[in-house]
């Protein structure tokens, strides 16, 4: 039984940060979500997620970017901590299990029926498992 899992679509809000630690490689950024809530209204949550390993790989093989749309499936990681002035805090993170690049189809110019037929479909790039 999975407790603790989040399934998000969303865009990166800006390019991923690519780090090592303890010869580990992360891959860190920002996603925004958003949700139709009614009546013409959205919202929009924002995420960190935090990919180690072959996601970090993943993400640079496929030259993730700032606007891309991503699948990511994790779980919720919470950090807490003492600020500077005492005070306790506490932040939020996903790590994905598996996270994809979502990429829509191109067509060449003699391929246009079937580009008008596939209009607004997606595919995907996945990455493997850690």
């Amino acid at each position: 039984m999975l407790n603790n899992r989040v399934l998000l679509k969303g865009n990166l809000t800006k390019d991923p940060e690519y780090k090592t630690i303890s010869d580990k490689d992360l891959v860190s950024f920002r996603i925004a979500v958003n949700e139709n809530v009614g009546n013409g209204k959205e919202e929009t949550v924002y995420l960190d997620i935090d990919g180690w390993n072959s996601h970090a790989k993943y993400a640079e093989n496929v030259a993730l970017s700032k606007g891309d749309r991503v699948i990511i499936d994790g779980r919720l990681r919470q950090r807490t901590w003492t600020d500077k002035n005492g005070g306790n805090r506490t932040s939020y993170s996903v790590l994905p299990s598996t996270f994809s690049k979502v990429v829509k189809p191109t067509f060449t110019k003699s391929e246009t029926t079937r580009s008008e037929a596939t209009e607004g479909v997606e595919a995907t790039a996945f990455a493997s498992p850690s």
